[in-house]
């Protein structure tokens, strides 16, 4: 499945919401996702913010973020995928994200751990500035 796409049924939302926020028409974003042109410049940057993923994501050159919580039956999976989502979603945690993506369950719970400590220990290093 084309990544774009993949992407919006992730979200649960329609191609017109897609286009809306990225400033495009609905048969545009229907362009990309089935493959007719792809995201370009600016319009690939506003992609991947929306999306909360990379622009090589965006263009299917990168594998996607694990499949949402729905598809995950093993609690296992679940708390490792629980797991590196707050390593992509908190901006502290993000760049622990990339190395979550390809890490086995027991290294993201590790890396998860660690800077959980070290904030603990250090909080006045992770406030924004």
């Amino acid at each position: 499945m084309n990544a774009v796409r993949e992407l919006r049924l992730r979200k649960g939302i329609q191609q017109k919401e897609v286009a809306m926020a990225i400033g495009v028409s609905r048969p545009t974003v229907s362009e990309w996702e089935h493959q007719k042109k792809d995201p370009t410049g600016d319009r690939l940057r506003k992609l991947a913010e929306f999306f909360d993923v990379t622009t090589a994501m965006v263009l299917g050159l990168d594998p996607l973020p694990i499949a949402p919580p729905n598809s995950i039956t093993d609690e296992d999976d679940l708390e490792l995928w629980e797991a590196r989502e707050a390593a992509r979603n908190d901006p502290n945690r993000r760049v622990l994200f990339k190395l979550a993506r390809s890490g086995t369950a027991s290294q993201v719970r590790q890396m998860v751990s660690l800077l959980d400590a070290m904030r603990a220990t250090n909080p006045e290093f992770y406030e924004d500035e």
